[in-house]
């Protein structure tokens, strides 16, 4: 195996049995189409069982890690990447135990796109302000380690922050970027959430349930109704994956026109 994969980002807690639905179903169609990756699922709460036959390392905390929740779950993370870094593998793609990607070989698919590059992201990165997505991410597994720096996450009020700083900082000591704008631009690549299919299960799970074949077959008709952040209109895209609308909280959201401009 040579591709590795993290899926995090999930606490249960007593009576949810919603979530453990979710991740179930999600680490059994990640297994289905990354065959032959080497996935780890890390989280806490009560324990989503039936995941333990899918993954290759199953890591799960029973005690609800609550510096965790909202900010990234650093602690998590950390877990996973390194257990990855002990398994000697040089990328990782790491994304939520709560959402699949329409799409084969993700690992691969992602490769191609990082190119050159350190890391390849998405939203919610802003080009224009420090901020960097913290749920979906692929790249060189050291590189992934040292922006996840837990000694230098806190204090914080979300993962966005913490991430960035620890990866402009990274940029600058490699005398690599002196703005944040040229340290994105040098060091990451950027894929729409729209073109990687990530279809969200926190919000959609109660219509999803129901499609867990069309799912499985990644053939999602109208896909782009269940895309994270498109229920809370965060960013929401048409067929054709334009942005079409993003909420006034939200500012003005980055995609892959204002990466190349």
């Amino acid at each position: 195996m040579t591709d590795c994969i993290l899926l995090s980002h999930v606490f249960i807690n007593k009576d949810e049995q919603h979530k453990i639905d979710t991740v179930n179903f999600t680490v059994r169609h990640w297994r289905r189409h990354n065959p032959n990756a080497y996935i780890i699922l890390i989280g806490h709460g009560e324990i989503p069982k039936e995941s333990k036959e899918y993954v290759d390392c199953f890591i799960w905390r029973q005690q609800i890690e609550e510096r965790d929740i909202d900010v990234g779950h650093p602690y998590c993370v950390n877990l996973g990447l390194d257990h990855a870094i002990e398994k000697r593998f040089k990328k990782i793609l790491k994304a939520r135990a709560d959402g699949i990607n329409l799409i084969e070989d993700i690992a691969t698919f992602s490769n191609t796109l990082l190119k050159d590059k350190k890391m390849l992201i998405t939203q919610q990165t802003s080009i224009d302000r420090m901020e960097m997505g913290d749920l979906f991410m692929y790249g060189d597994l050291e590189f992934l380690k040292k922006c996840w720096n837990i000694n230098t996450w806190y204090p914080t009020k979300t993962g966005l922050t913490s991430l960035a700083k620890n990866f402009f900082n990274l940029c600058k000591e490699n005398n690599a970027s002196h703005s944040w704008k040229s340290a994105l631009i040098n060091n990451t690549s950027f894929v729409d959430i729209f073109n990687l299919k990530w279809i969200d299960f926190r919000a959609n799970w109660s219509v999803l349930k129901d499609m867990q074949e069309e799912m499985l077959q990644n053939k999602l008709v109208e896909f782009e109704k269940y895309l994270w952040g498109s229920k809370e209109q965060w960013h929401v895209w048409d067929k054709e994956g334009t942005l079409v609308y993003t909420h006034p909280n939200m500012g003005k959201i980055t995609t892959e026109k204002d990466w190349h401009l």
